[in-house]
């Protein structure tokens, strides 16, 4: 059956593309903070932009933990249905 039939699967679709493209946004800037002139230039950060950066860090996996968790609600209520 066409996917457009099937708004539960296109919910769990974006769900999942919003939690990849939360964790291309994570995996980028830890690469960033992996480079050793960017963890020198972190390190001499004061404690209010180090944790900065870490809030980005929590905000983006909370956004990938709420996505992951909607597809999981969506697919369960796909099983029920079925």
């Amino acid at each position: 059956m066409a996917k457009f039939l099937h708004p539960d699967r296109q919910q769990n679709d974006a769900a999942f593309d919003a939690a990849v493209i939360r964790v291309d946004q994570l995996q980028a800037l830890a690469g960033l903070l992996s480079l050793e002139e960017v963890a020198e230039q972190f390190s001499g950060l004061d404690l209010v932009g180090q944790v900065s950066i870490f809030g980005l860090f929590e905000a983006a996996l909370s956004d990938v933990r709420a996505a992951l968790a909607r597809a999981a609600h969506n697919e369960s209520a796909d099983d029920i249905a079925r």
